[in-house]
């Protein structure tokens, strides 16, 4: 069974080190919807986050963002988005508020923060990689108190990426919230948290757009790097992985391909979507689940 759908994350899997999406995984991306495979990046970022060059030259058909709250078509417009409860927001925003965290909240595809914290200083103090700050200067909304300016838009949250200073203190934000029956926390960098609706994640909107589109899981094709990837890649039946890929996703992956900064996604497209690979792929996955033990995934931190 051909691939038909194929799943990127972005950064540390279609991005490169250094910032830059290369042009041979723009030109695979765009040979892909050429030879008229759906490519959905997946990816924690909002829509307008995204490397500028990807979105003008639009080598893909859908776009899952924000973690899988939204989904938008290859036009920029955004078909389906989850936002939480006004006062899940609230409550949310009284147990972070206990610790030293630079909040970012997204509502209607912009990540909001507090204007105070947008600078070189509290980038150092909340250990922000340095190549991710170029992205929240850019793209970040500041305003004088985000507490303030949520209560008026408290119902259209979509997610909240929160910066910790303190690791134990992020730790332990962990251990409380993850009491929480409504939400669903992932991490992506070392010293995030990454929070959503219970249910709501890349992996289940791809299945999502899966339905949406009359396809199957196993015409399915997913790569990552990072542990927000994770339900990504069980939502695929050609689940990939990157070189520089967290363990956790190494041992959900048929495969390891190189790193990103060797251009694993164009690797993966050759390979797995104009290529012959996916049969064998699905094969060995399939041999995997036969002796893999049945249990849940570690602890998202």
């Amino acid at each position: 069974m051909a691939v038909r759908l194929f799943a990127t994350d972005l950064d540390g899997t279609c991005i490169h080190s250094s910032g830059e999406i290369s042009r041979e995984n723009l030109d695979a991306l765009a040979r892909a919807v050429a030879a008229g495979c759906f490519v959905t990046p997946a990816t924690g970022r909002s829509f307008y986050e995204m490397p500028e060059v990807l979105r003008v030259e639009k080598p893909y058909t859908h776009c899952i963002c924000s973690n899988g709250a939204t989904l938008y078509d290859a036009a920029g417009n955004c078909v389906w988005k989850s936002c939480f409860a006004p006062e899940l927001v609230r409550a949310l925003l009284a147990i972070l508020s206990e610790y030293d965290t630079m909040i970012e909240v997204y509502t209607g595809g912009v990540p909001v923060t507090d204007a105070a914290k947008l600078n070189a200083a509290s980038y150092d103090h909340y250990r922000i990689e340095p190549i991710y700050r170029p992205v929240i200067t850019k793209t970040r909304k500041g305003v004088a108190a985000l507490p303030a300016f949520l209560a008026s838009r408290a119902n259209r949250a979509e997610m909240f990426n929160v910066f910790f200073s303190d690791l134990k203190e992020r730790e332990e934000a962990f251990s409380r919230l993850q009491t929480l029956s409504s939400v669903e926390l992932t991490t992506s960098m070392p010293n995030n948290m990454e929070i959503l609706q219970k249910g709501v994640n890349k992996g289940a909107t791809l299945s999502r757009l899966q339905r949406h589109l009359g396809l199957e899981r196993a015409e399915t094709a997913a790569i990552g790097d990072s542990r927000n990837d994770l339900t990504l890649l069980s939502a695929a039946g050609v689940p990939l992985a990157v070189a520089n890929a967290c363990d956790a996703l190494k041992e959900e992956a048929v495969a390891v391909l190189c790193s990103n900064d060797e251009n694993a996604v164009a690797e993966a497209i050759k390979t797995y979507v104009l290529g012959g690979g996916a049969q064998d792929a699905r094969t060995k996955q399939n041999s995997l689940l036969e002796h893999r033990p049945i249990g849940l995934h570690p602890a998202r931190k």
